[in-house]
């Protein structure tokens, strides 16, 4: 890297002082507060960490709806900490319009490369985009999984793309001599922040799972709307923050990796992902019956014991009608094998799935061809 290198161009957002922000925050903190019923958990750290002087955070978290772009930022507003700009595919903000609105409320777009030639482009890019936010003191956050779709076309969560790691290593490097290039910036700490959210409710699982669909919603202003129906108990959890300068020895797919790690670490488990499970453990054929799927569904908690801190909505002595009555909340049926119901019912038990050994038996593993990109 040499000096031309250092001198970094604003970021390509908006200071968030603008009609367009204040619109979207006061419809994202009326539908966090009325139409969502949401349990926080927040690491301690973070609220003091933030508030004190030379310190810039670096947000992670899987990827599971839309919803989060906008949902996990209400509880960082109404506890007065900065506000991350989120880091959005342009492939999901249609037309000029809608992504200079996006800019405007903190968003800034990562380029999707539509062929090997635009990967190099769009990774320097990235690493401009990434370096000028953190040289200014501005937190990010972004969800390095990259797409939605991991979970329901493989049954398990996507491994995290490196690009945006390297940046965030280069400042924790570099940062006396990025700053000092740069007339007005102070050089930080540079924290990381996991962040999970778990749902009862994903509001595009029907069309995440289903054959024939309609295109996977994407980002404008009646979309923006519709996010607040269909949400019912979240749970948006916080871990605790991480030094970047402690890790320096690992290089950026090493970082990637142990950010997963740290992402999957808060999954909560809740009924509907227990009884989700249940289901898929039914004998083959065999016909149902309410008390065959209680005893699948207490198999299934035993099994998770060992991660009973994170279960969510119902505790490990619940009865397992009342866990089944719980899971109802949601949008799948348990009342019977419904083939249409059973995309959604891989989907909410591949959520949890890596708290569980592997499964053999061929129906835990999801066809691919029945579910659609997202």
């Amino acid at each position: 890297m040499n000096g031309t290198d250092d001198v970094l161009d604003p970021p390509d957002c908006s200071d968030r002082r603008n009609l367009a922000f204040f619109v979207a925050k006061t419809l994202a903190v009326l539908g966090y507060r009325f139409l969502t019923s949401v349990h926080l958990e927040m690491d301690p750290e973070i609220l003091p960490l933030r508030r004190r002087e030379g310190t810039v955070f670096f947000y992670v978290g899987l990827h599971k709806s839309l919803w989060e772009t906008s949902g996990i930022l209400v509880p960082l507003y109404r506890a007065r900490m900065p506000l991350p700009y989120v880091g959005m595919g342009d492939n999901l903000i249609h037309g000029r319009l809608f992504q200079e609105l996006s800019k405007k409320v903190g968003t800034f777009l990562i380029r999707r490369p539509a062929n090997r030639q635009e990967v190099l482009e769009s990774a320097r890019h990235l690493r401009k985009t990434v370096l000028g936010f953190l040289v200014r003191g501005l937190d990010i956050l972004v969800f390095p999984e990259g797409t939605r779709k991991s979970v329901p076309t493989r049954a398990g969560y996507g491994d995290f793309f490196p690009a945006p790691f390297e940046p965030l290593l280069e400042y924790e490097r570099n940062k006396e001599r990025l700053c000092a290039a740069n007339p007005g910036c102070q050089p930080k700490d540079a924290y990381i922040v996991p962040f999970n959210v778990d749902y009862s409710c994903v509001r595009e699982a029907h069309e995440m799972v289903a054959v024939g669909s309609g295109k996977p919603q994407t980002l404008n202003v009646f979309d923006s709307l519709s996010m607040l129906r269909h949400i019912g108990g979240t749970y948006v959890t916080y871990g605790a923050p991480v030094r970047v300068a402690g890790l320096l020895d690992l290089d950026r797919k090493k970082l990637a990796v142990e950010c997963r790690r740290m992402c999957m670490d808060l999954v909560k488990i809740l009924p509907i992902n227990v009884a989700s499970l249940a289901m898929l453990r039914l004998p083959e054929g065999a016909p149902f019956t309410s008390a065959a799927l209680e005893r699948e569904v207490a198999g299934v908690v035993a099994a998770l014991k060992p991660h009973a801190d994170r279960f969510r909505g119902f505790t490990p002595g619940e009865a397992p009608a009342e866990i089944i009555r719980l899971a109802r909340h949601g949008r799948p049926r348990f009342e019977g094998p419904d083939p249409e119901e059973l995309p959604l019912y891989r989907l909410y038990a591949a959520y949890i799935r890596h708290y569980l050994p592997p499964e053999p038996r061929p129906e835990a593993a999801l066809d691919p061809s029945s579910v659609r990109s997202c």
